[in-house]
């Protein structure tokens, strides 16, 4: 059994809660943490935070040890992070990467690391950590092109978060063709398979490999895309 009792999600998507309805990161990681069902859940939404950009200025290294010089929303997310026990990233893919409102919560956790230099086992250099605090890390993403090559990016940038910051990498949750998602029905299977990965990571600590394919399945060619999308776009454009 699992001991994921403890959450913190960062929904780094700036359309999740507008006047349009849920957006797609925040559909998929809403049906994760049903089926997760945590004792405790935090669910933090940067882009209507008070969060400013890391400012390089590195007082938390030389001056306050730990302690951002910055006091603003940022201290909740970090406070709820020290004592869970899964960290989910949720964030659509912004020009092949994370979307600025989650880079900015990353970029911010270099307070958690003191300046000095290890090499760890690979011969690699990473910077020591102020806490031996080792959670699971989970990515949830979503991508408006077909294919899943577009996930290359997000998903390297994630497993060298997990290496840096000593997260235990638990895996993704990866669904190409956004678009389709909105269509009626289309995708409920697929929403189905991601209520069952977040109870699979409840019971076993980890999400099985046939729900992460049915997830992450390439429903259409990159054609059909196209001809699915084009006319909806085009009546938007005018």
């Amino acid at each position: 059994m699992s001991e994921l009792k403890r959450v913190a999600a960062v929904c780094g998507s700036p359309r999740a809660g507008t006047l349009s309805g849920k957006s797609l990161t925040q559909r998929m990681l809403e049906h994760f943490l049903k089926g997760l069902a945590p004792r405790e859940c935090s669910v933090f939404y940067p882009h209507r935070m008070n969060i400013a950009y890391c400012t390089g200025c590195l007082t938390c290294w030389f001056k306050t040890t730990g302690v951002c010089a910055i006091n603003d929303g940022m201290t909740a997310i970090r406070e709820a992070m020290d004592k869970s026990d899964l960290i989910i990233l949720a964030s659509p893919v912004y020009a092949d990467g994370f979307s600025a409102q989650t880079k900015v919560v990353l970029d911010r956790m270099i307070c958690t690391m003191d300046p000095l230099i290890s090499v760890d086992p690979e011969g690699h250099c990473r910077h020591n950590l102020l806490r031996q605090h080792q959670p699971t890390a989970l990515l949830i993403s979503c991508c408006g092109f077909s294919e899943m090559d577009n996930f290359d990016q997000i998903h390297s940038h994630f497993k060298a978060i997990c290496r840096n910051l000593s997260w235990r990498d638990g895996g993704a949750v990866l669904l190409p063709a956004g678009g389709l998602a909105f269509v009626p029905q289309k995708y409920d299977h697929k929403f189905a398979a991601i209520e069952k990965a977040g109870d699979e990571m409840a019971k076993d600590g980890k999400i099985s490999l046939n729900t992460a394919e049915i997830i992450s399945r390439e429903m259409v060619s990159a054609v059909e895309y196209q001809a699915f999308l084009n006319p909806y776009f085009t009546k938007l454009k005018k």
